[in-house]
């Protein structure tokens, strides 16, 4: 089973699907969905979260699998009346008509805008600084005042011999 996380980084749009009462355990507790998601060693928030995305028919033959893979001694198999009641309670993901491959990219790079504008900044510096170090006079080559002079100079003014 995945670790604990604080509810409070949990989607709680789930929370009336996850806390519905689904039957009787053995001892004559209330048995909730999220304790039948967990005692198959499954993350109940991730579960609901991926059968809210389903259609209702797919949402309700999965809800059915799981709870039916519970052993008979933990809670006999609900209703499908209790199972149609319970995907009701699920959030419905908006889906949008104009979906395109390109808005899918758009949201995809979001998440990776922080970091893009790190590098920008990065390497608009590094290009600040090769701007200013090609600007900057070359201080050893004219150290008195005067003209620079290189030894490509010194060797024209030399008379041939």
């Amino acid at each position: 089973m995945s670790t604990a996380m604080s509810p409070f980084f949990r989607n709680t749009a789930f929370d009336p699907f996850l806390y519905a009462a689904i039957g009787e355990a053995p001892n004559g507790m209330s048995l909730s969905v999220q304790s039948a998601i967990a005692r198959l060693d499954l993350d109940p928030w991730n579960e609901a979260a991926n059968l809210s995305s389903m259609a209702p028919p797919a949402a309700t033959e999965r809800l059915t699998w799981l709870l039916s893979s519970l052993p008979s001694s933990q809670l006999t198999a609900p209703a499908t009346a209790t199972i149609a009641r319970l995907v009701g309670l699920l959030p419905r993901a908006a889906r949008s008509e104009s979906w395109t491959p390109a808005v899918a990219s758009l949201t995809k790079t979001k998440a990776y805008g922080p970091a893009a504008i790190c590098v920008i900044i990065v390497l608009l510096m590094i290009a600040v600084a090769q701007f200013v170090e090609r600007r900057a006079p070359d201080a050893s080559t004219n150290l008195g005042g005067g003209p620079a002079t290189s030894a490509h100079d010194a060797d024209n003014t030399k008379s041939p011999e």
